[in-house]
Parts: structure tokens; C-alpha cells; sequence
């Protein structure tokens, strides 16, 4: 491994959020397989950010004020406290960053050394036009020009701008190799910049699921169960996921992602990202609104019911990404409908998951056009 170089990943990966510490996990894994080291690029807006981050949680803290200061701030409440402990030990043990923390005003001087043979803007969201922040290093504007390479990133979304689409037209013409993780807006790019960009599959993916056994950790509970992955807030996935325990028999088990999820009679809290990879496989049924959840039940073959996370149509922010990737693998009947999800027959995993394999093999080798 040593003597091939080191390469730098631009992504979101110290989020406590179980798709983003995963796909930087499995991203760093598939690069380490070709004989390269690679490490997360530790990265800050402002120096002084996270002074004044640290100021906000105190008074959050303190106070108990509930209105939210950041996406994740009740992570910052004693009730979510054992679970960020988790993300953190995840992040310790098996997110290699850079021990530099680069800053807007400082990140062009990461050239200076040399010490990193490729730049990579991984998956995850990095490019939704929601998140975007011109300060965040995520169109490797710093980089040499046969350095930029982009694996899978996420716009998250097909509702996009003509303002956002001329800034990425802008932005990505500059890039060495281009690749997104949506189909649709590998099609809407490549006609935008006069180029292919390949569509190729969240890193997650990349892994077998041998691979995942190494990390994935065993339940605490007995018998079969139903997993509730639920990120967003909608009642009626609450509502179905308990129905199907009623009509199965089976134990509803919530993961605790929002503070409206406490209130369930079977919550797991203090679960880390290799304890959720445990709880997918062990999983008789998964409920979930989860891009990265419905992901895992794919790997490990669980039957699943997968639906839209935000409230209103499926064009509203992330809504469309689960169910254009079921239809990638012809499971898009494993989509629920909110107001018309009814129970399934068992998913048979053959069709897909040879369709999967022959897109694993095709995104490994651009995976490999990238750190090359």
C-alpha cells in the first residue's frame, strides 16, 4: 500500500448521521483496496467557528431551549448524549482525517506539499443546491485542474434552478472525472456540461456484505423484530410500522433519530453507525424513510417498506432519490404510498441484486479512474 500515494475525500463525514459516517467509511475502504491510502480532509468555514459553535451549545444546553440552532442541535441535549458518544467512537475508530483542520481562508495552501496525489469530492449530498455553501471546498476550486475528481455526489434533489444549474455548469467543467449518484441528474449534468458524467453507486454499495460483517455489531435483542428508521417526522410512516407489528407479531424497534421518536414504547438509543449496520441485518422487517437505510436492507437482503421522507410531493428536496434507485433495481413496489402503503409479499432478491453486481463492477473501475 505504501508508495501509491495519499488521497484527499471532501465530504460530510463528522455528521451524526448514520448514511454520512457510513458511505465515508465504505469510500475509504474501496480506495484502500486498490493499494492507496486516503484520508478525510478535516475542514472548518471559520476559525473561529467552532468557538462560537461551542458558545451556542452551552447556552442550548443551559437553557434548555428546544427551538432548533443547526440541524442537529438536540444532538447537543443530555438525552442524545450516549448517541453522539457513539458517532464519535465510530468516527475515532474508522474515519481517517486529516490531522490539519483546514479553514476557508487556508484551504488553497493544501497544495503547497504535495503530500496528496488526488482530490475527491465524495458522496453523500455535497452538491444539493439546499446545502450549498460557496465557502465549503466541495467544487475542489483549489485544486490543480487533473486533480479534481468527483465519486457519487448527491444534489439530493431533481428540482433544480437555473441559477444552481449555471453555477454548476461553471464548476464541474473544470473536473479531471465526473460521476453523480442519481441517474437523472447524471443525464441533466452530462447535457449541461457537454460531457459524460457517469452515474455510478453510493460508496455504500461498493462493499460486500461479508465486507460490512466486519464491522456490523450484534443486537441486544431476542427473537425477530421490526426495525423503524424513521429521519423525518410523518405519522403515517409511525402508523404503518406499527401496524405491521400488529399484524406480524412482531416488536416495533425505533431508532431514536429525532426527539419526537422518545416517546415510543421500544427505543434504541445510543446507537452508533456499526451497531446500525448490526440492526439492519438482523432485522426481520425495516420501515424506513432512509436513502442509506433502504441501501442496507438491499445489501443484506431485508425485507423492507421504503417511503418519502419530506412532507408534499415527490419533487419536494429528497423525496425522488429512493424511489429512481428502486427502480434502478426494479423494487420500486417496496415504495409506499403515504396514504395508500399496504403489506407486500417478500422481496425476491435475485433480479436486483445481479443488476447491482453489474453495477458495482462498473463503478469500482471509475472509482479507480479516480485515485489513478
Amino acid at each position: 500500500m505504501e508508495g501509491q500515494g495519499k488521497i484527499a475525500l471532501f465530504t460530510c463525514h463528522e455528521d451524526p448521521n448514520y448514511g454520512s459516517m457510513l458511505q465515508a467509511y465504505a469510500l475509504v475502504a474501496a480506495i484502500k483496496s486498490f493499494g492507496y491510502e486516503a484520508e478525510y480532509i478535516s475542514y472548518r468555514n471559520y476559525p473561529y467557528q467552532s468557538w462560537l459553535i461551542r458558545v451556542i451549545k452551552t447556552i442550548v444546553r443551559h437553557l434548555g431551549l428546544k427551538k432548533s440552532v443547526h440541524e442537529f442541535s438536540f444532538f447537543d441535549t443530555p438525552e442524545f448524549a450516549d448517541t453522539l458518544n457513539a458517532f464519535k467512537r465510530f468516527h475515532r475508530r474508522y474515519i481517517p482525517s486529516s490531522k490539519k483542520i483546514y479553514y476557508s481562508n487556508t484551504i488553497r495552501t493544501i497544495t503547497e506539499h504535495n503530500e496528496y496525489t488526488n482530490y475527491i469530492i465524495g458522496s453523500d449530498q455535497s452538491w444539493s443546491p439546499y446545502l450549498y455553501d460557496s465557502r465549503k471546498p466541495y467544487f475542489l476550486d483549489f485544486a490543480e485542474l487533473p486533480k479534481r475528481n468527483a465519486y457519487a455526489p448527491s444534489l439530493g434533489t431533481t428540482n433544480i434552478s437555473v441559477e444552481y444549474k449555471q453555477l454548476l455548469q461553471q464548476k464541474l467543467s473544470l473536473f479531471n472525472h465526473l460521476s453523480c449518484r442519481e441517474n437523472s441528474n447524471s443525464e441533466m449534468l452530462s447535457s449541461l456540461i457537454g460531457r459524460e458524467v457517469k452515474n455510478v453507486l453510493d460508496p455504500t454499495l461498493l462493499l460486500s456484505f461479508k465486507e460490512w460483517d466486519k464491522i456490523a455489531t450484534t443486537p441486544k435483542i431476542n427473537g425477530d423484530y421490526i426495525l423503524a428508521y424513521i429521519l423525518g417526522e410523518k405519522d403515517t410512516i409511525i402508523k404503518f410500522a406499527d401496524n405491521l407489528g400488529n399484524k406480524t407479531g412482531l416488536l416495533v424497534y425505533y431508532i431514536v433519530t429525532r426527539p419526537k421518536h422518545k416517546n415510543h414504547k421500544n427505543t434504541l438509543t445510543g446507537i452508533g453507525p456499526d451497531d446500525f449496520v448490526g440492526l439492519v441485518k438482523h432485522a426481520k422487517y425495516v420501515v424506513t424513510d432512509s436513502f442509506h437505510g433502504t441501501l442496507f436492507c438491499i445489501i443484506y437482503k431485508v425485507q423492507f417498506y421504503a417511503f418519502s421522507k419530506q412532507k408534499g410531493d415527490m419533487n419536494n428536496k429528497d423525496n425522488i432519490r429512493i424511489l429512481e434507485f428502486l427502480k434502478t433495481l426494479r423494487l420500486e413496489e417496496r415504495f409506499q404510498d403515504d396514504n395508500h402503503a399496504f403489506l407486500l409479499e417478500n422481496v425476491n432478491y435475485e433480479e436486483s441484486h445481479h443488476i447491482l453486481l453489474s453495477m458495482q463492477k462498473e463503478s469500482v473501475a471509475f472509482l479507480k479512474l479516480c485515485v489513478e
